[in-house]
C-alpha cells in the first residue's frame, strides 16, 4: 500500500469539549493520539477531520504534529454521524454496539472519508479515535501487514479495545461505503441477507495478543471520567508512556482498577404502572405500589450527575416510563445536565401526542418490549392482545421521526426469551435487523427468587464471583430509594435515599460495603446477593 493515511474525525464531537481541548498530562488529548501515530512504520500522513467551529483548538495541534486538516464548514446534522454516536454511548466493547456500529465508525462520514484520502493521494486509511490517546501504533503496523498479506481484502481490523486498536480501509471500499452512506463496522456484523462467516475467524481479523483482545472496557479518552482513570492507571510510566504498548497499558489499567466516584451507569425507575402484564413482570406475583418519581427528586439526582459528562440513564424498572406523567420534563432535565438517555417501554398503551412528544424528546435510544413475531404468541407472553398496536406504533415512532427530519431517538425492539416464544427468536430477529437495523434478545429474570423462573435455562456460570455491575451501576427506585441493583424491587436492600444523603456517599460508602462483601466472597451476608443468579452478567 502507497501512503497509508491516518483519518481523525472529530465531527462527532462538539466544538466547546473535544480532544483538541481536553487535557491529559497538560497537553490536548489529540496531540497525545498523533504522537503515538508518528511513532507507527506504516503510517505515512496523518490527517483530521473537523468543522469550522473545531478549527481554532485543532489548527495549532495539527500544525505542530504535520497533520493535514480538512474542515467541512459550519456544523450540520448528519444522520450517519448522530446516529452511530447515539449507539456507541451505549457500548463500551469494539463491536456489538446497535446499527452494528463499531468503536472505529464514530465521527466516520464515508464521502468526506473519501474526499480526504484522495486530497492526500492515499490507497487506503485507518480509522482512529481523535481520543485514542493510547493508540498503539505496533497494532496499527501489525493491521497493515495483514492487509499486505492478504491483498484481495478490503478492510481489515484489530480487534482491540476501543482507544487501542483500529480499522483499516482501502480506497476502494470508501467508494462503496460513500454511495452506500453506511459505516464500515456494519460489514463485521450479521446480517439476515448477506452470507458470511465470523469476522474474527476470517482473514480480515489481524491478530492482536491475547490479554489485549479479552481485554473489557475503554481505553480512549473521551471524558473526564476517561481521562482520570487512565491518568491514573498509567502514573508510573512518566517517561515511557509514549513508548508503551497496548499489553502493558491494559495490564496497567487492570492492576489499577481506579474506583469510579459515581455510577457509570443509572437505572432510575419513574413509576411502578404498565398497561401490559408480561409473564416474567414482578408485578404479576408481588404486591408493590409505590408513589411515581417527582421531577423534584429527579432534579436533586440529575443535579449530582451533572458534575460527570458520561452518565448513562437508563429509565426503566418496574413500570413503563410512558405511563409517568413527568417523564418529558425528567428527559429534558437530564439532557441539559449533559446526561445521555435511554427509555424502555411497551409502547402499548400510548397515544399518538406521546409518541410526538417521545420522538422530539432528546433521548438517544428507545427500547421497546416486542417477545414475538405473532399476535397470539404476544398475547401469552404479555398478558395482553397488543401485537398490533404496538407494532403501529413503531411505525408511528418511525413516520414521526422522518417526517421531522431527524434521525434519533434509534427504537430498538427487545425479546426476552422464554419457553412459549423461543421458536419465532430467530425470525423476529432477522426481521427487526432488516427493518430498523438493530435488535435485542434478552434472557428474562427471576429477580433472585422472588418470583417464577420463566428462562429457558439456567446460564449461570459454576464458580461464583463479585457482582461486576456494584462497580459501574446503580438502581434508583420511584420514591427515591437507593438499591443494590435492579433485582431488588421490593426495595429489600436499600443502600440510602436521593435527598436524605449525597448520591456520592451512597456510592463510596454504602455501595462500598457491599462491595467489599463481594471482593470476599460473602455474598451470603444480602439475601437477595446469595440467590442472585444474574452475578456474571456485564
Amino acid at each position: 500500500m502507497k501512503n497509508l493515511t491516518a483519518i481523525l474525525s472529530m465531527l462527532h464531537e462538539s466544538p466547546d469539549r473535544s480532544s483538541a481541548t481536553r487535557l491529559f498530562r497538560g497537553e490536548p488529548v489529540l496531540r497525545w493520539t498523533l504522537e503515538r501515530l508518528s511513532r507507527s512504520k506504516r503510517i505515512g500522513t496523518l490527517a483530521i477531520l473537523c468543522w469550522e467551529d473545531q478549527l481554532e483548538s485543532v489548527r495549532p495541534v495539527a500544525e505542530e504534529e504535520r497533520a493535514y486538516v480538512l474542515a467541512k464548514g459550519p456544523r450540520v446534522a448528519l444522520p450517519e454521524i448522530q446516529t452511530v454516536a447515539a449507539s456507541r454511548r451505549w457500548a463500551d466493547g469494539w463491536r456489538g454496539g446497535l446499527l452494528g456500529a463499531c468503536h472505529f465508525d464514530l465521527g466516520f462520514y464515508a464521502p468526506w472519508h473519501h474526499e480526504l484520502a484522495e486530497r492526500v493521494h492515499s490507497h487506503a486509511v485507518v480509522l482512529v479515535d481523535p481520543a485514542a490517546a493510547l493508540v498503539d501504533p505496533a497494532l496499527l503496523d501489525a493491521l497493515a501487514a495483514q492487509a499486505d498479506e492478504h491483498e484481495e481484502l478490503e478492510l481489515c481490523f484489530s480487534p482491540a479495545p476501543p482507544g487501542l486498536g483500529s480499522v483499516l480501509l482501502k480506497l476502494s471500499l470508501l467508494n462503496k461505503l460513500a454511495a452506500a452512506k453506511v459505516h464500515s463496522g456494519r460489514l463485521l456484523h450479521y446480517h439476515p441477507d448477506q452470507v458470511s462467516r465470523e469476522a474474527l475467524a476470517a482473514d480480515s481479523c489481524a491478530p492482536v495478543p491475547s490479554r489485549v483482545a479479552r481485554a473489557v472496557g475503554r481505553f480512549t479518552m473521551d471524558s473526564d471520567r476517561q481521562i482520570r482513570i487512565l491518568s491514573a492507571a498509567t502514573e508510573p510510566l512518566n517517561g515511557q508512556l509514549l513508548s508503551s504498548g497496548a499489553e502493558e497499558l491494559v495490564s496497567r489499567v487492570q492492576a489499577a482498577r481506579t474506583p469510579l466516584e459515581l455510577p457509570r451507569e443509572i437505572v432510575l425507575e419513574l413509576n411502578t404502572r404498565r398497561s401490559t402484564r408480561p409473564i416474567f413482570w414482578p408485578g404479576n406475583t408481588l404486591e408493590i405500589n409505590r408513589p411515581d418519581m417527582t421531577p423534584a427528586l429527579a432534579g436533586k439526582l440529575i443535579g449530582e450527575l451533572s458534575s460527570l459528562d458520561d452518565i448513562r440513564l437508563t429509565l426503566a424498572g418496574l413500570g413503563d416510563p410512558l405511563l409517568c406523567p413527568y417523564l418529558i420534563p425528567i428527559i429534558e432535565t437530564a439532557r441539559q445536565a449533559g446526561v445521555s438517555i435511554l427509555v424502555e417501554t411497551d409502547l402499548h398503551d400510548v397515544a399518538p401526542e406521546a409518541i410526538a412528544r417521545l420522538v422530539a424528546s432528546p433521548v438517544d435510544v428507545v427500547s421497546v418490549h416486542l417477545p414475538a413475531v405473532s399476535p397470539q404468541t404476544y398475547a401469552k407472553l404479555m398478558g395482553c392482545d397488543g401485537y398490533t398496536r404496538v407494532v403501529e406504533n413503531i411505525r408511528t415512532f418511525v413516520s414521526i421521526r422522518k417526517s421531522n427530519g431527524g434521525s434519533l431517538p434509534l427504537i430498538v425492539p427487545v425479546f426476552t426469551k422464554c419457553p412459549e416464544n423461543v421458536g419465532e427468536m430467530e425470525a423476529w430477529y432477522d426481521q427487526w435487523l432488516r427493518a430498523l437495523g438493530s435488535a435485542v434478545i434478552r434472557s428474562p429474570s427471576d429477580h433472585a427468587g422472588q418470583i417464577p423462573d420463566t428462562a429457558v435455562a439456567d446460564m449461570t456460570p459454576p464458580g461464583r464471583k463479585a457482582c461486576a455491575r456494584l462497580w459501574n451501576r446503580l438502581t434508583i427506585l420511584s420514591d427515591g430509594t437507593v438499591v443494590s441493583c435492579e433485582l431488588d424491587v421490593l426495595g429489600r436492600q436499600p443502600m440510602g435515599r436521593i435527598g436524605a444523603e449525597s448520591l456520592r456517599d451512597t456510592w463510596q460508602r454504602r455501595m462500598e460495603s457491599l462491595r467489599s462483601d463481594h471482593r470476599q466472597g460473602q455474598w451470603n451476608k444480602h439475601p437477595l446477593c446469595g440467590r442472585c443468579r444474574e452475578w456474571h452478567r456485564p
